[in-house]
């Protein structure tokens, strides 16, 4: 039939490509920077900011599609078409969408065994041996508990302590020397024990 429209004509990812370009564009934008600001606002990359996010996502693209696209709605559905009815669909879709990702989620820690939360103490540590490319040893420093507050303290018996072989543990206390002398705490210290030195000469 050279008449029939080649798109599907229902939901919020169907449509001309200029409608879904549209909830594409709304979706991934109002994702990610929420998703940002919750997790710089709690300090947090977990599961719940992750479930705000996508929250805001959906919330979005619904009331994108209810008020900017000409779409149908979708089978066994009655399209909104008043204020609280746009309203109600946005936090019913808002909510949809953090529940599902919220369950993916907690599959993938369960099967990765990771804790994404526990991310925000290991930041600088992940930074380090990403770095010096001994990203393998990341799971010796959790086991450890050696967190990012612990870097200026490491030595090599503490290093030893968590399994990590000769030539990383050099990597790493080369890395941590350098970082403390060039740090501005650092290089004040030494500038002051050198004007003290020069007075007391």
């Amino acid at each position: 039939m050279p008449n029939k429209s080649t798109f599907p004509t229902t939901g919020s990812f169907s449509g001309p490509p200029r409608v879904l370009a549209l909830n594409l564009a709304v979706f991934t934008a109002v994702q990610g920077g929420l998703t940002l600001a919750v997790k710089r606002y709690r300090g947090v990359d977990d599961i719940q900011t992750n479930m705000i996010g996508m929250f805001g996502a959906g919330a979005a693209l619904s009331l994108t599609t209810n008020l900017a696209g000409n779409q149908p709605a979708a089978p066994g559905q009655v399209k909104p078409s008043t204020p609280l009815g746009y309203l109600t669909d946005a936090i019913r879709t808002g909510t949809l969408f953090a529940a599902l990702n919220g369950a993916f989620m907690k599959i993938g820690q369960k099967f990765s065994g990771k804790d994404s939360s526990q991310d925000v103490y290991y930041y600088h540590t992940i930074c380090m041996l990403t770095t010096l490319g001994l990203e393998k040893y990341e799971s010796n420093f959790r086991k450890g508990m050696l967190m990012d507050d612990c870097l200026t303290l490491l030595s090599d018996s503490a290093l030893r302590e968590v399994r990590i072989p000769p030539g990383p543990r050099l990597k790493i206390l080369n890395y941590v020397a350098a970082s403390k002398a060039t740090s501005p705490f650092e290089a004040s210290q030494h500038n002051s024990l050198e004007v003290n030195d020069v007075r007391h000469a």
